[in-house]
């Protein structure tokens, strides 16, 4: 989805006006805040950057880093964005006097990296998941040892295993 076409759908949560009470929708938000990586430590982060980090950062992208230059959210960080700000009020700041949406979106992720990247690592892990469950009707289990193998494969060296070498012998 482009950055022009994306909608921010707030919504304010905890407000126990369902038949479920707060404590049900405290618990589900905040295992939708884990799976988005919206943790303490990020929003401590988030406390720590300034309208200035941001500008900075923007005049260092000028140079055009390749992977900066993406026009795109993933479903993923959209949904990441929209918690972020209802939890922070990072955005308000900057947008849109000093800098358009696009680029301030660009230069949260970059800075962002260290601390969201295991958990939209885990949530591409698990679409991929999803998405082979539904292709090959393998139960998960069998599923899960495949990805891990493919994954493991593309990021080692092929070096002889155990096997292999008491073969040689």
């Amino acid at each position: 989805m482009a950055f022009s076409a994306f909608s921010w759908p707030f919504r304010r949560r905890g407000s126990g006006s369902g038949a479920g009470g707060g404590s049900s929708n405290s618990a589900a938000a905040a295992e939708e805040d884990e799976e988005l990586g919206v943790t303490l430590q990020l929003l401590d982060f988030l406390r720590t950057l300034s309208p200035d980090a941001f500008k900075a950062a923007a005049l260092q992208l000028q140079g055009g880093d390749a992977e900066a230059t993406a026009g795109e959210l993933t479903s993923w960080q959209e949904r990441h964005a929209v918690l972020v700000l209802s939890k922070a009020k990072i955005r308000y700041d900057l947008c849109p006097r000093h800098m358009k949406d696009k680029q301030f979106w660009r230069i949260y992720f970059l800075l962002a990296k260290s601390y969201i990247s295991p958990y939209e690592l885990r949530a591409i892990q698990k679409e991929k998941l999803r998405r082979m469950e539904t292709e090959n009707g393998k139960p998960k289990e069998v599923i899960t040892v495949e990805v891990e193998m493919q994954e493991s494969k593309g990021s080692r060296v092929s070096q002889p295993s155990e096997v292999d070498l008491e073969s040689q012998v």
